[in-house]
């Protein structure tokens, strides 16, 4: 395994939004673990809590680049704080289709989806009255479900589009 490739290995870190409200732990590339400040869960409704999710999610993916370019800059030996811009045709190419492209994930039992167009664009969806049935822990495990899920599509269709543009 490469440097790079064990550095984002054991990458992990977590966020928080709302004040502390609303924690998200990112561990094993792809498991994000939801948890909430004490009595939050039982006073918030979904709308509210939609938005707070996209908060989380923003700086969740953040932090995530934040700490993507740290590790570039170790294996490189050189500090790295952005991609190149695109040059040729195939690069040009993939950087539009790459800020088109959507990801998507879903619980598994259908309750929240979280949708996001090119890593900017965020999009989560709780079906009224979900609140009301699911206990803090099951939401938790629903989301942790629909964001790995995402997360897995996301570089899916980023693996796609690559062999698509460069073959």
């Amino acid at each position: 395994m490469s440097e790079l490739s064990e550095l984002l290995a054991r990458m992990q870190f977590s966020v928080s939004v709302a004040g502390g409200a609303v924690t998200g732990h990112l561990h094993d590339h792809d498991q994000v673990v939801l948890t909430f400040r004490p009595g939050y869960y039982d006073r918030v409704d979904e709308s509210v809590l939609e938005h707070h999710l996209v908060s989380l999610a923003r700086m969740m993916r953040a932090e995530y680049v934040r700490r993507y370019y740290a590790a570039l800059s170790t294996a490189f030996g050189r500090t790295v704080t952005k991609d190149p811009p695109p040059i040729g045709r195939r690069e040009k190419e993939y950087a539009a289709l790459r800020q088109e492209f959507v990801a998507e994930g879903r619980s598994a039992d259908g309750r929240i989806t979280i949708e996001v167009r090119g890593m900017e664009s965020w999009r989560i969806r709780i079906t009224p009255g979900t609140l009301g049935v699911l206990t803090e822990a099951d939401f938790a495990e629903q989301f942790r479900t629909a964001a790995t899920l995402l997360i897995r599509d996301q570089f899916a269709g980023i693996r796609t589009l690559k062999d698509h543009i460069y073959g």
